[in-house]
């Protein structure tokens, strides 16, 4: 019986320096797990870039090093049937533009074909009203949005299966057959809080000290960060005791670093910029976090949402796609329309006088993490994709 080749083509792209491989961290230890748990050969193919290294979430190793193959190809170079030869099963990027004609190549090749998809139209629409003030240049951004969905349709129709990271993706294409749902997360086992940490870290709540809020990400609209601060002034406005800690970089960063000095909110909240993921943020979601704020207007499953769980952290939030679907499934929060600060606000102030909640969602919200953890989650991505395989 021949062995079979996993082909993984992802978004991200690879850098080379010096006969060395740069992955995304996330990337690599997801790759790590295929190559252990796929009973056969596995492989990648990535587009290379010279793309500016960010300062963290990278890793690098040497061909030797690596437990699978890489394979790469120029930024803009079309991926043909010369890339696909001798896979028995690809795993491609349905959000990725240039590769929907992926399917069809396997098709005709008698390759299993498989599409990972994260992005609705409704999320890319999002995108393109906030990023985009030119009322031409967004109707053009529609029409290339609208006419690429098209496209995606039609690869979905050619392919084996889907992979759906998040419910808002699991339930657009939810009509396409051998959809499996998924949420994306980095957290492992390792990383998990322990109970006897998340008790300790509920002694806090039980000793009326002042609520300990946080958020994660990029400081632009998408992500709500316009509102973190307004949030703080309302807070403090009703005299609630509470800390706020504003982790991540990005276009809003200097504006709000400039009202919080201007309404004298240092006191209340704190910015330390990028941090790393495994040495600072998640040890710092374990021990010094109550609740995680999270305003994000778009529905785009954000990785963030499980990542924090699994820190034993429940979410107040605006019910986006991703978070209300998030919050059917498990009782993990609480929500507000998006855009109803106040109602945020309301939530937050009534948590206060109610810690015992609190606690019981933080106790919650570990339950549901550990059935989507990183090992559980690649293991039934794993079956998923043999059981396509073997079909």
């Amino acid at each position: 019986m021949i062995e079979p080749h996993l082909l993984v083509i992802p978004s991200v792209p690879v850098w080379l320096q010096d006969n060395t491989f740069i992955f995304d961290r996330k990337f690599y230890d997801g790759m790590a797990l295929y190559a252990q748990k796929w009973p056969g050969k596995v492989s990648s193919l990535m587009s290379t870039t010279t793309a500016l290294l960010p300062d963290f979430g990278i890793i690098k190793k040497t061909e030797k090093e690596l437990p699978f193959r890489c394979l790469t190809i120029e930024a803009e170079e079309l991926i043909g049937e010369e890339h696909l030869k001798g896979a028995s099963i690809v795993l491609a990027s349905g959000d990725a533009y240039n590769q929907l004609h992926i399917s069809n190549l396997c098709r005709k090749m008698k390759i299993k074909c498989v599409y990972v998809i994260e992005y609705i139209p409704e999320t890319r629409y999002q995108i393109a009203s906030l990023s985009t003030n030119n009322p031409l240049v967004k109707l053009r951004r529609f029409f290339y949005i609208w006419h690429h969905e098209k496209k995606r349709v039609s690869a979905f129709q050619f392919a084996d299966a889907l992979q759906s990271n998040g419910t808002p993706a699991y339930y657009e294409y939810n009509h396409f057959k051998n959809n499996l749902l998924y949420f994306d997360t980095r957290v492992d086992s390792r990383h998990s809080i322990s109970t006897p940490d998340l008790e300790k870290r509920l002694e806090h709540l039980s000793q009326g000290k002042p609520l300990r809020l946080a958020f994660s990400g990029r400081l632009i609209q998408m992500k709500g960060a316009d509102h973190l601060v307004t949030l703080a002034k309302m807070l403090k406005k009703e005299a609630l005791p509470f800390n706020m800690t504003i982790y991540g970089t990005g276009e809003l960063e200097n504006e709000m670093k400039k009202t919080i000095k201007e309404y004298q909110l240092e006191n209340q909240v704190s910015m330390p910029g990028a941090v790393d993921f495994y040495t600072q943020l998640i040890p710092d979601l374990k021990t010094t976090i109550d609740l995680f704020v999270s305003l994000h207007r778009q529905s785009d499953p954000s990785c963030t949402y499980l990542e924090t769980l699994s820190c034993g952290v429940p979410i107040v939030g605006y019910n986006n796609k991703a978070f209300a679907g998030l919050l059917e499934l498990a009782d993990i929060g609480w929500g507000a329309k998006i855009n109803d600060l106040d109602t945020i606000k309301k939530i937050i102030i009534q948590l206060d006088k109610n810690r015992a909640i609190i606690s019981e969602k933080s106790k919650n919200s570990i339950v549901f993490s550990q059935q989507h953890d990183f090992e559980s989650t690649y293991n039934n991505r794993v079956n998923h994709l043999l059981s396509i395989f073997n079909q």
